[in-house]
């Protein structure tokens, strides 16, 4: 369960949206697709415009990158997420399927156009092809796990998850004003939600 304090409402509200608006385009998926699919939807709009859609921590796991506190919301069910999708397990596996119709509130019309890009361009791809495209060589996945050791470990299946975090600032650190652009983003948005929270 994802600790009410952590995430303002615009936060679950957007990230709720979205993954209806993802099982809309897409039909139901499984969990480690739409785990796959935020994930790649932060990192692509960090590549495009300089800042994560979500502005959520993920960390090193085998099948990750993960937002832990997301993967604690699909497998025990939604609490935060609860008006937005439910869980339920088909053949063995978790999947997600929204409880509500997608809401246009939060986003940017480049927020819809950064989505339509991934259902565009990820729809009939399984978990697998997801965990493969989030893996490849120079990801921030493989590059984080190999300079923190942790990579060989991870790919022969010794470990399963690591406290090691993703840092979306590398995939802009060859332009000093689109870091600063990033951190400044992430304070903007750090404020923004610790305001909410009162």
């Amino acid at each position: 369960m994802i600790a009410n304090n952590k995430y303002s409402r615009n936060q679950i509200d957007k990230l709720g949206n979205a993954l209806i608006y993802l099982i809309e385009n897409m039909g139901i998926l499984p969990k480690t697709s739409l785990l796959k699919l935020i994930y790649i939807l932060d990192e692509y709009s960090v590549k495009k415009r300089g800042f994560p859609m979500f502005n959520l921590q993920y960390e090193i796991w085998k099948y990750g990158p993960v937002c832990q506190d997301l993967y604690i919301e699909f497998n025990d069910g939604a609490s935060l997420l609860k008006d937005y999708i439910k869980s339920e397990v088909i053949e063995n596996a978790t999947h997600i399927s929204p409880v509500n119709s997608f809401n246009d509130d939060e986003f940017s019309d480049s927020d819809i156009a950064i989505l339509d890009s991934i259902v565009t361009t990820f729809s009939g791809k399984n978990a697998n092809y997801l965990v493969d495209y989030t893996h490849q060589k120079n990801s921030l996945w493989y590059t984080t796990a190999s300079k923190n050791g942790v990579l060989e470990a991870l790919l022969n299946e010794e470990i399963n998850a690591t406290d090691y975090k993703i840092d979306f600032a590398d995939l802009v650190a060859h332009d000093e004003n689109k870091v600063a652009f990033y951190h400044d983003h992430l304070e903007f948005l750090n404020f923004t939600a610790s305001l909410n929270q009162r």
